[in-house]
C-alpha cells in the first residue's frame, strides 16, 4: 500500500530520495483528480504542500487533498566484463531517468583509455560527457551496459582517410622526419600522399569510409589525418632485459624486405642475400638508416639514403618519446628464425649477425611464442592475436588487404627461409608463409622496446 498523508495549506512532507510525491484531489476516499508530480532526489527534503503553489482550488463538497508517496523507477547500471588493461567503475548500481551517473577510469599502468561506450538495453548510444578519467551521463529509462577498451598510445602516423567536411591549410606546416604535415579545419595535422593501390584481383580496396582506394595511375592524392599509434603490450622483460616489448596494433606501412629477390651484394667481402635482415630495405625504413642496393649482377652496388634519418623512427617520434625507446640487441640467429614449438626449419645459411635498433621486426620465434599471447605457427582464422589490419594509409601507400571480413592483411617477420624467401605472417594469422624479399604489397608491423 502506498504511503499516504493530508497536504493541508502551508504544512511541510518528508519525501526521501528515491520517490514522487503525487498531489490527489480526494472525494470519499476515491481520487479525483492528479493536481501535481514531483520527483524527489535530495534526501531528507521537505516540500511545502501549498494549495496556491500548486495551482489548487480549496476543496469543497467533503473532497480533501491527499501527498501519496511512489516509488521512483530505477534503472541498472552494468559494467562490462572482460576488460583487460584497466577498469571503469560507476557511483552508483542503478538510477533513475535523468539522474546523473558518474564513471572512474582506471588504466592500468602505461595505459590509457582508447574507447568508451554507454548503451542502453535497445542498443542506443548514450552520450557521456567529460575528460580524462571521469566521465558522466544521464540515465535513460532503460538498462545500460558500459564498455571500455584502453591502449598504449605511442608516437604519431597517418593512418584514417580525412573527412569530407575538414578542409586543409597547406601554407601551416610542420616537419616529421619523412612527412610534412598540414593543419586540417578541425585542428589536427594531415599528411599527403598519392594513392597507390595495390593491384586486387578480387576487386577494389576501400577505404574506412567506403570510398575506393585509386591505383596510381589515377595520380590521385590523398590526405590522412595523423594520430596516435596503438600498441600491444607482448611482454614487460623482453629477453630477460626488464624492457617492455610493444608491437603495432594495426599495419602501418607498406615496404618490400629488399629491393630484389634474385640479387646477391657484398658487404665486407661477404655475400649479403636479399633476405639478410641486417642490410635489408625494411629495416632501413624502421631506423632512418641507409643501405646496400644492387639492382642486378654488372650494376654497381651503392648506399641508398633513401630512409636516412627520415625513416620510421624520426616521422614517428618526437625527440622526447624517442627518448624513451630503448636501443634492443635483435636476434638474428638460425634459432630465432624456427617457431617456438621447433616445427620449421631454421634458416642457418641465412642467419645475420644481430643488430642493435630501436625499431625491428618480429622474428618467426617471438611471433608464435606463447607467453606473448601467441598461437601455434599454423593457427589462424577470426580471434587470431597475429592478425593485423592496414590503416587508410598503408592501403593508399600499396598495403594488402585480404577481402574476407575479419581477415587483415600479410605483414613482414624479421626472419629468413631458405631459398632467399623470407617468413611472413598471412592475412589469416599463419605464421609458417614464405615470400621472396622483393614482394611489394608486403606490409609493415614494427615493434620497439620501452623502459617500464
Amino acid at each position: 500500500m502506498l504511503k499516504t498523508q493530508p497536504a493541508l495549506q502551508g504544512r511541510f512532507c518528508p519525501c526521501d530520495a528515491g520517490f514522487f510525491f503525487k498531489i490527489f484531489q480526494m472525494y470519499g476516499g476515491i481520487k479525483v483528480k492528479t493536481l501535481k508530480n514531483k520527483t524527489v532526489r535530495a534526501l531528507g527534503a521537505l516540500f511545502v504542500c501549498a494549495a496556491f503553489a500548486f495551482g489548487m482550488t480549496a476543496c469543497s463538497n467533503g473532497s480533501d487533498t491527499q501527498v501519496v508517496y511512489v516509488p521512483v523507477a530505477k534503472y541498472t547500471v552494468t559494467i562490462s566484463s572482460g576488460m583487460t588493461n584497466g577498469s571503469v567503475t560507476a557511483d552508483k548500481t542503478s538510477a533513475a531517468k535523468d539522474e546523473t551517473v558518474t564513471l572512474t577510469i582506471s588504466p592500468a599502468s602505461g595505459y590509457k583509455l582508447d574507447t568508451l561506450s554507454v548503451t542502453a538495453e535497445g542498443g542506443a548510444s548514450v552520450a557521456v560527457s567529460g575528460t580524462g578519467n571521469s566521465r558522466t551521463f544521464a540515465m535513460p529509462a532503460q538498462d545500460v551496459t558500459v564498455s571500455a577498451t584502453f591502449a598504449v598510445t605511442f608516437g604519431l602516423w597517418p593512418q584514417t582517410i580525412k573527412a569530407d567536411s575538414v578542409t586543409v591549410n597547406e601554407s601551416e606546416t610542420e616537419t616529421h622526419g619523412a612527412f610534412t604535415y598540414c593543419k586540417g579545419s578541425d585542428g589536427e595535422w594531415y599528411a599527403k600522399i598519392k594513392e597507390n593501390a595495390y593491384i586486387y584481383s578480387d576487386g577494389e580496396y576501400k577505404y574506412s569510409d567506403g570510398t575506393t582506394v585509386a591505383q596510381s595511375s589515377a595520380n590521385s592524392y590523398k590526405w590522412f589525418k595523423v594520430e596516435p599509434i596503438k600498441w600491444l603490450v607482448l611482454t614487460t622483460d623482453y629477453n630477460g632485459t626488464g624492457k617492455k616489448l610493444l608491437l603495432s596494433e594495426k599495419i602501418l606501412a607498406n615496404c618490400a624486405y629488399y629491393d630484389y629477390f634474385n640479387v646477391n651484394r657484398t658487404v665486407s667481402e661477404a655475400t649479403v642475400y636479399p633476405n639478410n635482415y641486417e642490410h635489408s630495405k625494411v629495416r632501413a625504413f624502421l631506423n632512418g638508416i641507409s643501405y646496400q642496393k644492387k639492382a642486378d649482377g654488372s650494376a654497381e652496388q651503392a648506399a641508398c639514403d633513401d630512409f636516412l634519418n627520415k625513416g620510421f623512427l624520426q616521422s614517428a617520434f618526437t625527440a622526447e618519446e624517442l627518448a624513451k625507446i630503448v636501443e634492443t640487441t635483435v636476434d638474428n640467429s638460425a634459432g630465432s628464425t624456427i617457431d617456438s614449438g621447433y616445427n620449421l626449419q631454421s634458416a642457418d645459411f641465412y642467419a645475420c649477425a644481430n643488430t642493435s635498433d630501436k625499431v625491428f621486426l618480429l622474428s618467426e620465434r617471438e611471433v608464435t611464442t606463447s607467453a606473448y599471447g601467441f598461437a601455434a605457427y599454423d593457427a589462424q582464422g577470426e580471434g587470431n592475436k597475429r592478425i593485423r589490419f592496414p590503416t587508410d594509409y598503408a592501403k593508399a601507400s600499396g598495403a594488402y588487404q585480404n577481402a574476407t571480413e575479419d581477415m587483415g592483411g600479410w605483414w613482414w617477420l624479421r626472419s629468413p627461409a631458405y631459398g632467399g624467401l623470407v617468413h611472413y605472417v598471412n592475412s589469416y594469422g599463419r605464421a609458417n608463409n614464405t615470400f621472396y624479399a622483393a614482394q611489394d604489397d608486403g606490409c609493415v608491423v614494427p615493434a620497439l622496446c620501452v623502459s617500464n
